[in-house]
C-alpha cells in the first residue's frame, strides 16, 4: 500500500461551499447509499489550490478480498493532485448498511514534517446513521524519530466525525458531511549542556489537517475542503533549525465537475 504524503495543498482539495437547509443525520434513509461502488463507476472533480487549477479522476478499479471481506480498490488517472483523490486511491474502501470504511495508512500530513505513518482499519470515513459531531474513529498514537540530530517525540489523534445532513446542497438533494481531523504535537529532548537535557515543544497539540467532505445520495463524494494550518514554537533562543516552515495557513477545494455512476 502506498503511503500517502501530503503534499502541501497540492495534493489537497475539498469546498467549504455552505447552504441549503441542513437537518439532524438521523433523519437520513437507511436505504441511502452516499458512495456507490459499482463497476463502471467515476468521478471528475475541479481542484482549487493556492489559485492554482487541477482536475482529477477517480474511477473504480477493482474488488480485493482480505480476511474474507471484499473491499474496493480505487484508481485515480495520474497525477492526482486532491487530498482525497489520493487518499482513496492509494488505500482501500467498504460499504456497510450505514457505513463507509477505509484501509491502509496515512502518512505526514505537511510537507517536510517528520516520516510518520498512521495504519488505518476501517477507519469510519461517515456513517448516515450516526448524529451530528458524533466521534466515527478515534486513533491515537506515539513515534518516536530525530530530527537535525534532535530526539523528538511525535503525539498525533486521528479522529473522524459526523457532520450536518441537507435536503439540498449545490445542486444535490440529500446530502450528508463529515470531517477528518489530524492533531500533532512534537517534542525535543535538547541537550542544553553536556548531560543536560530538557523537553522542548516544537509543536504545541494543533489541529494541522482538517478536511470536510461533502457526500450525496447515489452520487459519492461531490465537495470537499481541505485545510492546512499550524505554528511552531518560536526556537530561536535554542538555536534549533527545523526542515520545514515554522507556520502555514492554506485551503485547497475539490468539487465534482462531471461522474456517471453504472448500474
Amino acid at each position: 500500500m502506498k503511503k500517502i504524503t501530503f503534499l502541501f495543498i497540492a495534493i489537497l482539495a475539498f469546498s467549504c461551499s455552505s447552504d441549503d437547509d441542513s437537518t439532524e443525520n438521523d433523519s437520513v434513509d437507511a436505504v441511502f447509499n452516499y458512495f456507490p461502488l459499482t463497476q463502471g463507476t467515476f468521478w471528475i472533480y475541479n481542484n482549487d489550490a493556492e489559485q492554482t487549477t487541477t482536475r482529477d479522476s477517480l474511477y473504480i478499479a477493482g474488488v480485493e478480498e482480505t480476511n474474507g471481506i471484499n473491499y474496493t480498490i480505487l484508481g485515480a488517472e495520474q497525477p492526482a493532485t486532491a487530498f482525497m483523490t489520493t487518499f482513496l486511491s492509494q488505500n482501500k474502501v467498504r460499504l456497510t448498511d450505514s457505513q463507509f470504511l477505509l484501509t491502509g495508512e496515512i502518512g505526514a500530513p505537511v510537507d517536510g514534517f517528520p516520516e510518520i505513518t498512521i495504519p488505518l482499519e476501517d477507519l469510519i470515513l461517515f456513517d448516515k446513521d450516526a448524529a451530528t459531531d458524533e466521534v466515527l474513529s478515534n486513533l491515537e498514537g506515539e513515534i518516536e524519530q530525530v530530527i537535525n540530530e534532535i530526539p523528538v517525540l511525535i503525539s498525533y489523534e486521528l479522529k473522524t466525525v459526523e457532520g450536518e445532513t441537507f435536503t439540498n446542497y449545490l445542486s444535490f438533494t440529500d446530502v450528508l458531511s463529515s470531517k477528518l481531523i489530524v492533531n500533532m504535537a512534537i517534542t525535543a529532548q535538547f541537550e542544553v549542556a553536556p548531560g543536560i537535557v530538557i523537553p522542548i515543544n516544537i509543536l504545541a497539540s494543533q489541529d494541522i489537517l482538517k478536511v470536510t467532505n461533502y457526500y450525496a445520495n447515489e452520487i459519492g463524494l461531490i465537495d470537499s475542503e481541505t485545510i492546512i494550518e499550524y505554528q511552531l514554537q518560536d526556537l530561536s533562543d535554542f538555536g534549533i533549525e527545523l526542515p520545514f516552515p515554522s507556520e502555514d495557513s492554506r485551503t485547497a477545494t475539490q468539487v465534482i465537475d462531471t461522474y456517471n455512476i453504472a448500474n
